[in-house]
């Protein structure tokens, strides 16, 4: 993303309106249809005028007295229908007009901004997908949910309802003004006499909506946020009794957000009302002035009539005019707030060369890193040599770097310092795209999406692999074990989150696919941590099996799933503090063997 200045307002609603181009005819139509509804509303103003001067008419003669400046009218009572039909007809007309003209244009531009909406909404879901993983950990993930929905939506207002209010109504009021000026030059300049106290109004509430609509999409996103935690984690709440602490939380944030709207009422009330005073006292004015004859001189009572309805007319676009700068406000902070996601820095890659089929030989040479957030390195100078189809383990405490570690081979992250070589060449060097196909992951967080088992499995570019290939790794992941209790098999709904599983019937969902995808690479982090022990037992035969003639790289807590590792490390804080096999470490009596007699301790019938 540039680092340069945040663009204005103008950029920002010009970058908006630029979503608008791919249906530019039917905004065009849709201009054109808002404008014929302002004629009908002005042909009313001068219908009513004609009523009046029509009662001017010269009965010995039959003749209709000509209303001058009342062109529309004067065309149909030159026709020489009867009054009534010809009075009639046009309230017809005009009611016809404005009615086709007014809904025409709302559904053209509720067209217009729908498809803004669904093209913007899916840009930032795709810059989702590709932004680095240090932003999602500097981001709530309910704010991040709450843009693809809830701020996107804001811009409904501002790419429909203010283009229908300012075509709609500001073609009215500029119908109605332009009519006017025909009618009384003078008059009417007296009226937009009040136009820069408007302007100086609008300006100053302008800068407080933004703040305020700014305030209330970072709030909703905590809202969110609050919310989706309740969601996700409601067995641990009630588990733990921390059910009223959340109800706070969720109550702090709604509060806050509720507190903000109330702020963006206020001043849009007083600010509109304090146009809508300024325009009413500007009418009273001109009416009073009506009564002198050096002004009105020379306007026929229908011209009087007309030019008064069309002054009260008014009243109800200037309101809704007034209204508007509050949804512009309440957009372009949406549109802002979207746009600086859209236009951050995708995930880099500089690597150029494709990794085709690897051997597998992976070296940590002097690695370093550090997250953004925190203030020690995760990773500090560690140096591993890991030979092809070696199992590989590393235990250690939590929070000791092992994930972290996992995480920038798959290249997730980019390491401060040192290299990561694969058949000794450094992975920068490779694409991504390239690289994490040659590596199969079963992350410690087990997630899966509301979608069926099969789709699950078949993740992305597995979806390619065939019928047999699929059933294969079921077969070993003992995946097969609770598919046949489904009431759909490998078509069932597994639920958000694979809700409608057991936690180690997810994680065997998870091993399948990195069996199904057959890489070269495999990495297990905590594979095994979430089974009992008949589901890890059914499970560890399949692994040992997906294992052979593989570089397999296992993170495990349970330090008896790793006894036959041909090389196990110790990590405390960062660094390697240990490696060797698992007998070399028993007998060193370090770390390792701390471990061990720690966790066997707890736990004495344990056994591998």
């Amino acid at each position: 993303m540039s680092q340069g200045d945040k663009p204005n307002d103008v950029q920002t609603y010009r970058r908006l309106a630029s979503y608008v181009r791919s249906r530019a005819w039917l905004f065009v139509i849709a201009i054109f249809a808002f404008l014929a509804a302002s004629a009908g509303e002005v042909f009313f103003a001068q219908i009513l005028g004609a009523v009046v001067d029509s009662f001017r008419a010269n009965p010995e003669t039959n003749e209709v007295v000509s209303t001058r400046h009342l062109w529309l009218p004067d065309y149909f009572l030159k026709i020489g229908l009867p009054l009534t039909i010809a009075f009639s007809l046009m309230i017809g007309i005009a009611a016809t007009v404005r009615a086709i003209g007014t809904v025409t244009g709302e559904f053209l531009l509720s067209r217009v901004s729908f498809h803004v909406v669904h093209t913007i909404r899916c840009e930032l879901h795709a810059r989702l997908l590709v932004l680095p993983s240090s932003y999602f950990d500097s981001n709530k993930q309910g704010a991040l949910s709450n843009r693809l929905t809830d701020t996107t939506s804001k811009l409904r207002d501002t790419v429909t309802d203010v283009l229908k209010i300012l075509l709609q109504d500001g073609g009215k009021l500029i119908l109605m003004l332009g009519y006017m000026f025909v009618i009384n030059l003078y008059l009417t300049m007296l009226f937009l006499a009040l136009a820069p106290i408007v302007a100086v109004i609008v300006r100053i509430a302008s800068r407080r909506f933004r703040a305020i609509s700014t305030n209330i999409q970072t709030s909703m996103g905590e809202v969110t946020h609050v919310g989706q935690e309740t969601v996700n984690f409601f067995k641990t709440l009630r588990a733990f009794g921390g059910a009223d602490n959340q109800d706070k939380a969720f109550q702090t944030a709604s509060e806050k957000n509720r507190k903000q709207h109330l702020k963006l009422i206020a001043t849009k009330a007083v600010s509109a009302q304090f146009i809508q005073l300024l325009a009413a006292l500007a009418i009273a004015v001109l009416v009073g002035i009506l009564f002198i004859d050096q002004v009105s001189g020379g306007m026929t009572p229908g011209q009087l009539v007309t030019y008064v309805g069309l002054a009260g007319a008014m009243a109800s676009p200037i309101k809704r005019l007034s209204d508007v700068n509050a949804r512009i406000q309440f957009g372009l902070a949406a549109a802002t707030e979207i746009f600086e996601q859209i236009d951050m820095d995708a995930e880099t890659d500089k690597g150029e060369d494709t990794l085709q089929q690897t051997k597998g030989a992976v070296r940590f040479d002097n690695v370093s890193f550090r997250y953004a957030s925190m203030s020690r390195p995760s990773i500090q100078e560690v140096s591993l040599n890991i030979e092809p189809g070696q199992i590989f383990a590393l235990v250690g405490s939590t929070g000791g770097g092992k994930t972290t570690l996992m995480e920038l081979l798959v290249r997730f992250y980019e390491p401060d310092s040192g290299e990561i070589l694969i058949d000794g060449r450094s992975i920068g060097n490779f694409t991504k795209e390239s690289l994490r196909r040659q590596i199969a992951l079963v992350s410690q967080e087990v997630f899966l999406f509301n979608d069926t088992l099969r789709s699950n499995i078949t993740l992305g570019e597995l979806r390619n692999a065939s019928e047999k290939q699929l059933l294969g790794a079921i077969q070993r992941s003992r995946v097969s074990e609770f598919v046949e209790r489904l009431p759909k098999g490998l078509d069932t709904i597994v639920g958000d989150r694979g809700s409608n599983l057991s936690q180690g019937e997810r994680q065997r969902v998870l091993i399948a696919r990195a069996f199904l995808k057959d890489a070269p690479i495999l990495i297990f982090d905590e594979a095994t941590s979430a089974l009992d022990a008949e589901s890890e037992a059914l499970i560890q035969k399949a692994l040992a099996d997906a294992m052979k003639n593989r570089t397999t790289l296992v993170v495990a807590h349970r330090l008896s799933t790793i006894e036959n590792a041909d090389t196990i490390a110790v990590m405390e804080k960062g660094r390697i503090v240990e490696t060797g096999s698992h007998a070399e470490l028993l007998a060193k009596e370090g770390r390792y063997a701390f471990l061990r007699s720690t966790q066997f301790g707890e736990n004495p019938h344990k056994n591998t």
